[in-house]
């Protein structure tokens, strides 16, 4: 059962400049080379809204490079981005990069950056950076509004990492911290912006396997309290099909199918790209 929106074949030879109801974001027809090395190759598929939606493929298959294409760190080459934003449906391709985060899409990377010197809340409370109104000014002499926006965004700050269970650490330096622990303040980092679609670069990498087990839980839970969709790549085929409600694979950047895990599971094209085609 393969989703007819998703089939390559049957896509639309122009960008639609729109999203279907109930779609939260569509990548179409986006393609990306590096040298001569195409890294990205026509590739389509939509993502629906509240949905958790996977990408995967082999190494090198070009998911990060997709990610990056949609959030612009990468200019893509060809094809468009379309994304329902905060002010409605708009196309990412060409905007800024840190713009992308204004319209409620952030991400996650796959290397856990945070500042060793500050605690995990001060760390927590740099997701909120776009949302801050206060002046220099205001925040050096702690102004009236300087004032409420600190005790606005620290209670909110602390109430993510109570959801994700950490906040009996918050005033805990970040540097020597557990990776797990880490893996969780990038996540509340996200939660701080109000996502509506938040992008997970393989948050299992590193994780022992009751944290990654554990991580499955908590990706429902970011999807159902906070209302957000949720598009991840991840190497563990466990956790992918546990906790997609659809996946998208693709090899050397291009596209081979779209269904529910199952359906992913069982197919030849995918099969064969993880485990080489059999000799007759």
């Amino acid at each position: 059962m393969v989703d007819p929106l998703m089939d390559l074949s049957l896509a639309p030879e122009t960008s639609t400049r729109t999203l279907p109801d109930g779609d939260a974001l569509r990548v179409e027809r986006l393609s990306i080379s590096f040298g001569g090395l195409r890294a990205v190759d026509d590739l389509t598929f939509a993502v629906r809204e509240k949905e958790i939606f996977g990408l995967i493929g082999p190494n090198g298959a070009g998911k990060t490079t997709v990610f990056n294409c949609i959030t612009q760190f990468y200019r893509p080459d060809e094809g468009n981005v379309f994304f329902r934003s905060r002010d409605g449906v708009v196309n990412l391709v060409g905007r800024p990069v840190h713009s992308v985060i204004g319209l409620g899409l952030v991400r996650t990377f796959q290397n856990v950056e945070v500042i060793q010197e500050l605690s995990l809340l001060e760390n927590v409370l740099i997701g909120a950076h776009i949302d801050f109104r206060a002046t220099i000014f205001e925040q050096a002499f702690k102004l009236p509004r300087a004032r409420r926006e600190e005790r606005f965004f620290r209670k909110k700050a602390e109430d993510v990492l109570d959801f994700l269970g950490i906040s009996n650490r918050r005033d805990l330096l970040a540097g020597g911290q557990p990776y797990g622990v880490l893996k969780k303040v990038e996540l509340a980092r996200t939660l701080m912006a109000n996502p509506r679609l938040i992008i997970l670069d393989e948050p299992a990498a590193g994780l022992n396997d009751t944290e990654t087990q554990n991580l499955t839980g908590t990706i429902r839970q970011i999807r159902n309290e906070y209302d957000c969709t949720i598009l991840l790549v991840e190497h563990d085929m466990r956790l992918v099909m546990g906790v997609c409600d659809r996946i998208c694979a693709i090899s050397f950047g291009k596209f081979l199918a779209c269904d529910v895990p199952g359906e992913i599971r069982r197919n030849r094209l995918v099969q064969e790209a993880y485990l080489g085609e059999e000799e007759a």
